[in-house]
């Protein structure tokens, strides 16, 4: 019996450690379940989910919309919550049911207009350890904040484009009005110095003609910085012979070094071709600012330009091929800070406060510089310390040119010649003095020229008589020279050939023109101040080339 007894009270013994740990395990789970009920009704989106009586198992949602809770007696969470954000009873295309039935997820946005709110709702099956699908869960997040977010965004973005696109035709507008009467002065003041002048005259006129050049160069300071901030410039290539240009600059600073007693001199390496194509006001621009900086900063000894081939160069390359030109601008001024050299080609910037106030400026000049340089294939660099000087080392590339060689006496004036090529020429032109510029121009060549003042007189000249090439303004007050060359373009019964060279003239000078103006079917284009040299050999390239396709089509023809 005792043992009966003692057998009994270790069955007891071994079923109060099974009841013990089964306890042990059931409050392990609980405390799982808490923890995990914890995390679920931390989470600040939406969890919940629904068996397949559309009962909810389990939803983290804190039950503070009475809308929510008070269902017309159905039971919470009996409708899937984006039925309940569109305000509906029943749900036509519930997310729930086609989950259970699909097995794949769905994810939807909602907007609800009685409380401009929106929901992001992804709903998505919950399956067992057979892979079945036994619950569906939906998981909401209000997305209001973010779509209000996006919307200030966007209406930002397009608020700053719109200003973005006021701010280029600001600058277009402006680059217009003040190039147009620029070209009148700087045309008007290359044909008086085309005519017999004694030396006094000349220099007066020369002068005349330095300074609104300097205008020119200070407007475009202005405008320049932010078209290249905008990424609106575009260089010009043009042939250009580079010992005229730097002369014309000589002369332009040699008075200022002169009077402030300074040595001043360019040095031209012989090896440095004479006949260039690039852009020589853009070169001009550069030069300009880095001269007028030396002969400003200083007050005795030296200042001079020295242009070589680049080191890196190596050969002088042939026609036609690149060539990388070095131009130096040393001065023996008061140097640059080591601290002031990193910043002096930053905007608004100059190396020293003091220097400014003394001698003024904007402090775009070196920033233009380093942009226009990096355009040009180049780069700006400065060697400069406290005491002994500075030079400015600006790099560019162009390609070689060839001119005729013959040289010209700059006190006598060019006669009027008979062309290469001859041809009537059509000019439209609204400004009078840039019309009365271009019509000697032209006449002074020996050209026949006739003259309308809109566009809308083009197309009737042309169907009028014949002419072998057209000079088009594009801005013009009724008609412009884009919508002019269009219908040209596409007009019958001309006396002139409807493929007739029209050539642009145009002050304007943002990103895309050049594109806009042979879209509309013109040849070519010149910009405002025009370049004698450039517009006669555009003219003459084009007038031959017209030429030779008309004798192609007339070789082709059957007899």
């Amino acid at each position: 019996m005792a043992r009966e007894l003692h057998t009994d009270g270790e069955g007891d013994t071994a079923a109060h450690a099974r009841i013990a740990a089964l306890e042990a395990e059931v409050e392990a789970l609980r405390a799982r379940e808490r923890t995990l009920r914890d995390i679920l009704l931390s989470i600040p989106d939406m969890i919940t989910v629904h068996d397949r009586n559309e009962s909810i198992v389990f939803s983290n949602w804190k039950g503070d919309d009475l809308y929510w809770e008070n269902l017309g007696g159905e039971r919470h969470g009996s409708r899937c919550y984006g039925c309940y954000f569109r305000g509906e009873k029943q749900c036509d295309a519930c997310q729930i049911a086609e989950v259970f039935d699909t097995g794949v997820q769905k994810s939807i946005e909602l907007y609800n207009p009685e409380i401009r709110a929106f929901r992001s709702i992804t709903v998505f099956p919950v399956h067992n350890a057979a892979g079945e699908v036994v619950m569906v869960a939906e998981y909401v997040r209000d997305v209001t904040a973010t779509r209000r977010m996006e919307r200030e965004l966007r209406v930002a973005k397009e608020a700053a484009e719109a200003a973005d696109k006021a701010k280029s035709e600001f600058l277009a507008s402006m680059s217009h009005e003040i190039r147009t009467p620029m070209n009148g002065v700087l045309g008007m003041l290359d044909l008086a110095l085309d005519t017999r002048l004694d030396d006094e005259q000349r220099d007066y006129l020369e002068a005349a003609q330095n300074s609104a050049e300097s205008l020119l160069a200070l407007i475009n300071d202005i405008l320049d910085f932010s078209k290249i901030e905008a990424g609106m410039v575009e260089l010009d290539s043009q042939a250009f012979r580079l010992r005229k240009r730097l002369s014309t600059l000589h002369t332009m600073f040699v008075h200022r070094a002169e009077e402030k007693g300074l040595a001043f001199g360019f040095r031209i390496g012989e090896e440095v071709p004479d006949g260039l194509v690039g852009d020589p006001m853009r070169l001009r621009q550069v030069l300009v600012n880095l001269l007028d900086n030396a002969i400003k900063f200083t007050e005795q000894g030296r200042v001079y330009l020295d242009v070589q081939l680049d080191a890196a160069q190596g050969a002088l390359p042939a026609e036609g091929e690149p060539i990388l030109l070095r131009f130096s601008v040393t001065d023996s001024g008061p140097g640059i800070l080591e601290s002031h050299r990193e910043h002096i080609f930053e905007r608004f910037v100059q190396a020293d406060g003091s220097l400014s106030r003394r001698h003024r400026g904007t402090g775009l000049g070196l920033a233009i510089c380093k942009r226009l340089a990096t355009l040009m294939g180049g780069d700006i660099t400065v060697e400069s310390a406290p005491g002994s000087g500075s030079t400015f080392t600006f790099t560019a590339s162009f390609e070689r040119a060839s001119f005729d060689g013959a040289a010209d006496d700059r006190k006598l004036a060019r006669q009027p010649q008979k062309p290469v090529t001859p041809a009537r020429i059509l000019v439209a032109e609204d400004h009078p003095m840039n019309l009365m510029f271009i019509e000697k121009l032209l006449a002074k060549q020996g050209y026949e020229v006739h003259t309308v003042t809109d566009g809308t007189e083009v197309l009737p000249a042309l169907q009028r008589e014949r002419f072998d090439l057209v000079l088009m303004d594009i801005a013009m007050p009724v008609m412009d020279g884009i919508e002019a060359t269009r219908s040209v373009r596409q007009a019958g019964n001309m006396i002139t050939d409807k493929n007739v060279p029209i050539i642009a003239m145009t002050a304007h000078a943002m990103k895309g023109d050049r594109e806009q103006f042979l879209a509309a079917g013109m040849d070519d284009y010149i910009g405002k101040p025009i370049n004698s040299d450039n517009l006669c050999n555009m003219l003459l390239k084009h007038l031959q080339r017209a030429r030779r396709a008309a004798e192609g089509a007339s070789a082709s023809s059957p007899a």
